[in-house]
């Protein structure tokens, strides 16, 4: 193994133990309890939730698979889960800033410009904020009465995340669809400093911005292709959710149904977006206890914490390390040389 991605694998190894240390920490004075009500979840019940969590990643490669084979001839669904899992390894490895670059670089090698990687990761990532909104606001209006009356506290959260999320996807949608926006961007990078390695950064910036225009110019003359991604987002969303009901059910929990759970979760993933995270954590464990402490005993939560965490980040986590190494083998295969190197972090993420 290379000296990079035995580093690589290193930092990522080490992240997830300090992320599991941390959650270990703050559940301590509950954690005899919550390890008999993990005992308790059947192992069919464990397997099948495992199999959610990846099917939620399936999903995420058929909606890179849709936005990319216009692009790509002949890109296939394996191809597009190893993006997707390259994505899953930047996100936790790098704290997202490597996600888009890793992605896009793994196009690149299929034959796709940078640019035009970066700018459909980055759309790819608009249909997903856009998807969370608006699965949310429909969820809301048929039970927002219900929510407000039995957890009224949640509100000033529940608007936060809304308005952040509304803000982040009114903006990147206008950076797509707005030439004013884009023009506004292209000025606003080059009054960036002209020192150092600021020239170049602003070069990758300005040409990844306008590609993201290009693209999604092309892709908004293509409704129905637009409607397969939105769809493909609204089904990830439902298994996402649903991986949330599982978890309640494998520990007992009955009192919540179906309907239910998928409001709370999309209530959960709307203050996620109001929160920054470290490596794809801490907002999420936050929210979700927030929410669901509000309708069961808190070791319970804990729990269901737990099984939810494990199957949606720290499961496709470990999938996605050996498929980042073999990506990497096959590029040091192909390049000849130990030396690698990565686009910045796109705007826009």
């Amino acid at each position: 193994m290379g000296k990079s991605r035995r580093r690589a694998a290193a930092v990522s190894l080490l992240t997830v133990l300090l992320l599991s240390a941390l959650v270990f920490y703050v559940l301590r004075d509950d954690w005899d309890s919550i390890l008999e009500n993990l005992r308790r979840a059947p192992p069919l019940g464990l397997l099948a939730l495992a199999g959610l969590g990846l099917l939620y990643q399936v999903l995420d490669g058929l909606i890179c698979m849709t936005l990319l084979q216009k692009r790509l001839a002949g890109f296939t669904l394996a191809q597009a889960l190893e993006v997707t899992f390259l994505g899953v390894f930047g996100n936790v490895s790098t704290s997202a800033v490597g996600s888009i670059p890793m992605q896009s670089c793994c196009l690149q090698r299929r034959g796709l410009m940078l640019g035009r990687g970066v700018g459909i990761m980055t759309l790819e990532y608009v249909f997903h904020k856009a998807s969370i909104l608006l699965y949310a606001a429909v969820l809301l209006a048929l039970q927002g009465r219900w929510l407000f009356r039995t957890a009224g506290g949640l509100a000033g959260y529940l608007w936060l995340g809304c308005g952040v999320c509304l803000l982040v996807t009114a903006a990147l949608v206008l950076a797509c669809a707005w030439k004013r926006m884009m023009a506004l961007l292209l000025r606003l990078v080059a009054l960036l400093p002209e020192r150092g390695a600021w020239p170049r950064r602003k070069r990758l910036w300005s040409d990844n911005l306008r590609s993201l225009f290009d693209e999604a110019q092309a892709l908004l003359k293509d409704r129905p292709r637009c409607l397969r991604a939105l769809g493909l987002n609204g089904v990830k969303l439902f298994c996402l959710y649903l991986t949330v009901y599982l978890s309640l059910r494998l520990l007992g929990v009955s009192s919540l149904p179906l309907w239910r759970v998928q409001l709370l979760s999309a209530v959960m993933l709307l203050i996620v977006s109001a929160l920054p995270n470290v490596a794809g954590a801490g907002p999420a464990e936050f929210a979700f206890f927030l929410i669901f402490s509000q309708y069961m005993p808190s070791v319970q939560a804990s729990s269901a914490l737990i099984l939810y965490r494990s199957a949606t980040y720290f499961l496709p986590f470990l999938v996605s390390v050996p498929v980042f190494l073999r990506a990497q083998r096959r590029l040091l295969r192909r390049d000849g040389t130990g030396v690698t190197s990565a686009p910045g972090p796109a705007p826009g993420r």
